[in-house]
């Protein structure tokens, strides 16, 4: 089974090999491999028709990611080689409807366009619909650009289309893990010798926030649920979700669930934890109040920080930021506390602690816990990397009210 990969880029543009890897890996980290990648131009019409004839007899997968900078119609050549023409998709007008409506913002109607022979791959994140056409030998997809919305769409709809089409029988799990790095190829490769089980896994992290796909052949029989139970167990509360879901969600989810409601404050990751809170739909129902404390006398006289603590330790310290979630807990609409502060860089403060330093506190009523990181990487990565750790660790102490 081979499947080939055409995308666009202008002639004078370095295609970023980060993306291309993203692009790669959701596919891959579905278990289908890409064999061949073609980078054509967004002018060269002739280019993608020859590459398409080409790939439509050498290949038996053909994924096509569309641009909306290309400048010819990639959907009425697709159209014209499997002699099905372009018509609107009511579902596809739909989703787009859908699209245009909640962010207030028109989009061509040949977004919904699609050869009458193909199936829709809806976007529900973006206004370009994809499709996939299968002549039982040959089968293209088209998606978008974008890999938020692309791999949503693979993993939803391509992916199992193809796992039927090839009587794949597969078993595909995830596991979401913030922890010790270290510890998490050597817990897989001990899983396949105690459970006897071969299979495939892919890891994938972004500022500490780890993802790892498993694929199985034949779960029950061939030892996968011995095998994940065993790494499951081996990884324990490091694992904060046995399913794909961002730490902002997943925090989400568990405050709505025990209707908590959180507040933060902030000094040096300057709100984006309660940016994060607050991207989902219903966020107001679990999120009181998110305090941005930069400087020293706000987080005296909003949180109640003592003067005298900050003067022997430093606003970079633990007693610093134990009081910095104290002050939110004195609200009464105030379940569950984040709080941090810390040294994103370039440089260090007058008290010559280092950059990357930084300590989190997450309390609620019935106690408050600080945790010390030293972290790396430059200002950017390391503001990210404490954001995720300050959602972790207060899904961790929310999950050990109850098994969540």
């Amino acid at each position: 089974m081979k499947t080939s990969l055409i995308l666009f880029r202008s002639n004078d543009e370095a295609l970023s090999g980060e993306y291309l890897d993203k692009l790669i890996g959701v596919f891959r980290n579905n278990g289908f491999a890409i064999e061949r990648v073609e980078m054509l131009s967004f002018n060269d019409d002739l280019g993608f028709t020859r590459t398409l004839d080409y790939l439509k007899d050498t290949c038996d997968n053909l994924i096509i990611i569309n641009d909306n900078r290309v400048t010819f119609d990639v959907k009425e050549i697709i159209a014209d080689k499997f002699e099905s023409p372009l018509a609107e998709n009511e579902n596809a007008g739909r989703f787009l409807d859908a699209i245009i409506n909640a962010h207030g913002v028109s989009y061509p109607e040949s977004y919904a366009l699609i050869p009458v022979d193909a199936t829709l791959i809806p976007n529900v994140f973006g206004a370009f619909q994809g499709f996939m056409i299968d002549d039982k030998e040959f089968t293209l997809a088209l998606f978008p650009s974008e890999i938020k919305e692309l791999s949503v769409m693979a993993d939803k709809y391509l992916i199992p289309y193809l796992e039927s089409k090839y009587n794949l029988k597969r078993k595909r799990l995830t596991l979401k893990y913030m922890g010790d790095k270290s510890k998490i190829l050597p817990t897989i490769e001990k899983a396949k010798e105690i459970a006897e089980c071969n299979f495939e896994y892919f890891l994938s992290e972004s500022f500490g926030d780890v993802k790892i796909d498993f694929i199985f052949e034949n779960f029950a029989e061939c030892g996968g649920i011995e095998a994940l139970r065993y790494i499951v167990s081996e990884l324990k509360e490091d694992v904060y979700a046995e399913y794909d879901v961002s730490l902002s969600q997943r925090l989400f989810d568990i405050l709505t669930l025990k209707k908590l409601k959180l507040s933060t404050a902030e000094s040096f990751t300057s709100g984006t934890v309660a940016s994060a809170i607050l991207e989902h739909s219903g966020a107001s129902n679990i999120f009181h109040e998110g305090v941005v404390c930069y400087s020293n006398k706000s987080k005296i006289k909003r949180l109640g920080v003592k003067v005298d603590d900050l003067t022997r330790n430093g606003a970079v310290s633990s007693i610093v930021a134990y009081q910095m979630a104290l002050g939110l807990l004195r609200e009464p609409e105030c379940d569950v506390a984040i709080a941090t502060t810390g040294i994103a860089g370039p440089k260090s403060d007058d008290t010559n602690k280092p950059v990357g330093l930084c300590f989190i506190a997450v309390g609620m009523r019935d106690g408050i816990h600080t945790y010390k990181l030293n972290l790396s990487g430059d200002r950017e990565s390391i503001t990210k990397k404490a954001k995720n750790m300050a959602m972790f660790l207060a899904i961790k102490k929310l999950k050990n009210l109850n098994n969540i």
